[in-house]
């Protein structure tokens, strides 16, 4: 409970930081796309106004959607802790499989967040954008892979030199001072070394590989749509090279399961 309690506590106050930041962000992302000339935007069918509007939108869903997967690779691992170490008393296999299990459904909402972020974002602005073409549209969603880069990288930080901060605090008060073994119980800063593991390595890892999957399919969806172009590909042709990333994630899902 007291890890559980130290974790969310952490997480209030950084993802509360990470917001204020994500806001001015956003705003300047803004500023900056309404502007740009006209003549440079992905398609003549958009205004720098919408393109701003569109951008910042994305942006924002992007840091949601990155959030979100780092708080669920901390719920889950907060809770698998408890129920590992209580297996592990009694089973080495069945500890083994509560770790494997958890781990897997932390990786499979991280996966059905991306894509699920970006299969919504393309359908939203094909609705909103009938004009811009299949093949161009993935060039407005940058803003998604900005927000989501946002905030694992300050996950990853904060959290990481959190979880050392109190790793070392933890040693020179127990070795040094008190004489006594690492992750000793009666060493309260193991409290805090075992709660920075939780938001240091598994929220941050989390957040983290969100973002590498979301900037990986982007980009290929990007490349698709450019040899889709370049190739004077029209309809379903053009949409199949746009979307193929995206249904080679959903097998990984298939896969994994």
């Amino acid at each position: 409970d007291a890890i559980e309690e130290g974790a969310e506590g952490f997480f209030q106050v950084q993802y509360g930081t990470i917001s204020v930041l994500a806001a001015c962000t956003g705003t300047g992302l803004f500023l900056m796309y309404v502007t740009k000339d006209p003549e440079t935007m992905p398609s003549q069918a958009i205004s720098p106004l919408a393109m701003a509007v569109l951008t910042a939108i994305t942006f924002v869903v992007g840091a949601l959607c990155s959030a979100l997967s780092g708080y669920a690779g901390m719920w889950v691992s907060v809770r698998a802790n408890v129920r590992v170490a209580n297996a592990a008393t009694k089973c080495y296999n069945d500890a083994i499989q509560l770790c494997f299990r958890a781990g897997l459904f932390a990786s499979v909402i991280n996966v059905g967040l991306v894509i699920q972020g970006l299969s919504f974002s393309i359908l939203v602005l094909r609705t909103i954008f009938p004009g811009v073409s299949f093949a161009q549209l993935p060039l407005l969603l940058t803003g998604y892979g900005f927000g989501a880069s946002m905030v694992a990288m300050f996950a990853q930080l904060g959290g990481g030199i959190y979880t050392k901060g109190a790793d070392v605090g933890a040693d020179l008060v127990g070795k040094i001072e008190q004489d006594i073994p690492e992750d000793d119980p009666r060493n309260p800063a193991v409290i805090a070394d075992l709660v920075g593991d939780n938001v240091g390595d598994c929220a941050g890892q989390c957040a983290d590989t969100f973002e590498s999957i979301a900037a990986e399919i982007m980009s290929a969806m990007i490349l698709g749509g450019s040899l889709a172009t370049a190739a004077n590909l029209q309809g379903d042709e053009a949409v199949g090279f746009v979307v193929f990333p995206l249904g080679v994630h959903c097998l990984d899902l298939l896969s994994s399961t």
